[in-house]
């Protein structure tokens, strides 16, 4: 079968990786690197890129601040390129700096919305997406942080369908506030601790409809050591939309469900709504020195404020493989997902395969 196929090639790379694993780690602590990037995903098929990073510790700071530059091309014919960055800065009083700019050309399918969606339905466009990210949070006692964001979106699409909000071109500046808690003790891989994060934002669109609304999206985070190198992981995440009843949201910042992070086993951008509600857990254990495995399960669904309806929640399971390339514990991720939608138009013979790096959450 297809499957077996792709299988095969991951688990022949996963050896090959797991060869080097010296170099790479000796490679990965240097100021800055750049490295191939090989990918797989339902949404997106194959992807072949490069990732450049770098390291600095500023004066006075025990955290190390990471400036990486990535861009990616899909057997899909997508492609985007990205500049993120986290920056410590301070000393007894520390802040936290992180930003992300980005641009992406990209085919899609416009589904619909809610929570019952069929591919007969959907319609083909293209995407020409460029974003801004841009929190600040400044760091107060007890592993507790606050501070501004801005988050800015631009997208000009070629949907053929009429009363759709955010077909043709629509221009989102949101700005408020954030609000977090993390007391993890390896940000990539995390083995115990905690992690919180809540923003606040107020949206308007500059386009046409001119509509305005809020955004609220929590991330609660929970890592309990069961033995040595034996974690349960859990997430629960929600977001949600707020606006006047005859407001009509672009469809492109409404919160979804599916992908390589968030209910795996369901495509990503297929269900979305005004709400947005998933739980998703995972069992991590080590396999045989940097080789370490999982098996993981998640249960969410979208609704709409206005025309509530319940429908059997999306349920995605699999299990994958974890190779850690340097002593910051970042691992290249390999999974393998069902779900209790399964469809053939969106996965291969049932299944999904995820291959990229750090971990889901």
């Amino acid at each position: 079968m297809r499957y077996l196929s792709i299988l095969t090639l991951i688990i022949c790379t996963v050896s090959s990786l797991s060869v080097n694993a010296a170099r790479l780690d000796s490679l990965l602590n240097l100021p800055a690197i750049g490295i191939p990037v090989v990918s797989y995903a339902p949404e997106t098929s194959w992807g072949f890129g490069l990732a450049a990073q770098g390291y600095v510790k500023l004066p006075e700071q025990q955290k190390t601040s990471v400036f990486q530059l990535d861009g990616l091309y899909t057997l899909n014919k997508q492609w985007y390129v990205n500049a993120s960055g986290n920056v410590y800065i301070g000393g007894e009083n520390p802040w936290q700096l992180h930003f992300r700019v980005g641009y992406k050309d990209y085919p899609y399918r416009f589904y619909g919305q809610g929570n019952e969606v069929t591919y007969s339905n959907s319609i083909p466009y293209r995407s020409k997406r460029g974003t801004i990210n841009v929190q600040t949070v400044v760091q107060l006692p007890y592993h507790w942080g606050i501070g501004p964001a801005l988050d800015c979106l631009l997208e000009r699409n070629d949907i053929q369908i009429g009363e759709v909000a955010g077909a043709g071109q629509v221009s989102l500046i949101g700005a408020g506030l954030i609000t977090q808690h993390d007391n993890r003790d390896i940000t990539y891989y995390p083995t115990k601790g905690l992690f919180f994060k809540c923003q606040l934002l107020y949206y308007g669109a500059y386009s046409e409809d001119r509509c305005h609304f809020g955004y609220i999206d929590a991330d609660l985070r929970h890592y309990i050591p069961i033995k040595k190198d034996v974690v349960f992981a859990w997430q629960f995440k929600g977001t949600c939309l707020l606006s006047a009843p005859h407001i009509q949201i672009p469809f492109q910042i409404k919160p979804s469900l599916g992908g390589g992070d968030l209910l795996r086993g369901v495509k990503g951008g297929v269900f979305r709504d005004d709400l947005m509600l998933a739980l998703q857990s995972e069992l991590r254990f080590p396999i045989w020195s940097v080789l370490k495995a999982c098996v993981f399960a998640g249960i969410g669904d979208v609704y709409n404020w206005n025309k509530w309806h319940w429908t059997t929640p999306k349920v995605g399971y699999g299990m994958g493989l974890r190779l850690c390339i340097n002593k910051a514990k970042i691992n290249i991720r390999f999974d393998v997902a069902r779900s209790n939608i399964v469809k053939a138009w969106d996965t291969i013979d049932g299944y999904s395969f995820y291959l990229t790096a750090t971990e889901a959450f």
